[in-house]
C-alpha cells in the first residue's frame, strides 16, 4: 500500500516515538531508523514562553509549518497546605488553525510545546462545539481523514471560594471511530480540538 506524504510522516513520527520507548529493551536505534525512515530533519519542537500564573502559554510553529502534536510542562502547580492538588490543566490543545499548541493551568505557570512539521505534511485542525456542563464536546475530522492528535480548552471551570479547583477533565481522547476527538469535564463546559490526517 502506497502512503501519502502526511501518512508517511505520521508513521515515521509514531515509529520514532516507539523507538525511544523500546531501545532499552533490545531494539537498536540503527535498526529502528532503518525500518522507520522518518524524515527527522523536517520535525521541529517549539517551546513556548513561561506563562504568568493562570494564563496560557502558546508554542507557535515557525512560518510554513504546522503542529502534528504537542503538550506542556507545568512550571508551578499549586497545592493546598495539606499537599493536595489545588490546580488543574484547563487547556492542552492544538491552535484552532493547527499552527501551534496552547496550554494553561488554573493557577500555576506552564510552558507549552509543539511538534511542528512542514505545512504540506501537517494535519488539518478542527474545533468542536462548546459542550453543555458535564457533557462531551466532539471535534470532527473532515471526511476521509482520521484523528492523529487532539486536546481541549475549558470554557468554564469550577473552583471553590479559595480558588482551588473543583473540576477536572474526564475525557480527552479520540472518539471510538477515530474520526474526531472527544473532551469532557467533570462539572464544567469544554471545547475539543483535533488534528486530522
Amino acid at each position: 500500500m502506497q502512503l501519502r506524504g502526511k501518512q508517511r510522516l505520521v508513521a515515521g513520527v509514531v515509529a520514532a516515538a516507539f523507538v525511544g520507548a523500546v531501545t532499552a529493551g533490545g531494539v537498536t536505534l540503527a535498526q529502528a531508523n532503518t525500518a522507520a525512515k522518518a524524515p527527522v530533519s523536517s520535525v521541529q519542537v517549539v517551546v513556548g514562553p513561561e506563562s504568568e500564573p493562570g494564563q496560557p502559554s502558546s508554542a507557535r510553529c515557525p512560518q510554513g509549518m504546522g503542529a502534528i502534536n504537542g503538550g506542556f510542562q507545568a512550571i508551578s502547580f499549586y497545592r493546598s497546605n495539606g499537599g493536595d492538588p489545588y490546580d488543574g490543566v484547563t487547556a492542552n490543545a492544538p491552535f484552532k488553525d493547527g499552527k501551534g499548541w496552547v496550554a494553561m493551568l488554573l493557577a500555576g505557570k506552564v510552558r507549552a510545546r509543539a511538534v511542528c512539521v512542514p505545512e504540506d505534511q501537517a494535519p488539518q485542525a478542527a474545533v468542536g462545539p462548546v459542550s453543555e456542563e458535564d457533557a462531551l464536546s466532539v471535534a470532527r475530522c473532515p471526511e476521509g481523514t482520521k484523528a492523529i492528535a487532539g486536546g481541549y480548552v475549558r470554557d468554564t471551570w469550577y473552583k471553590n471560594g479559595y480558588g482551588a479547583s473543583l473540576d477536572d477533565i474526564t475525557v480527552n481522547a479520540p472518539n471510538d471511530s477515530g474520526t474526531g476527538w472527544a473532551a469532557k469535564q467533570f462539572h464544567g463546559k469544554t471545547v475539543a480540538r483535533v488534528l486530522c490526517s
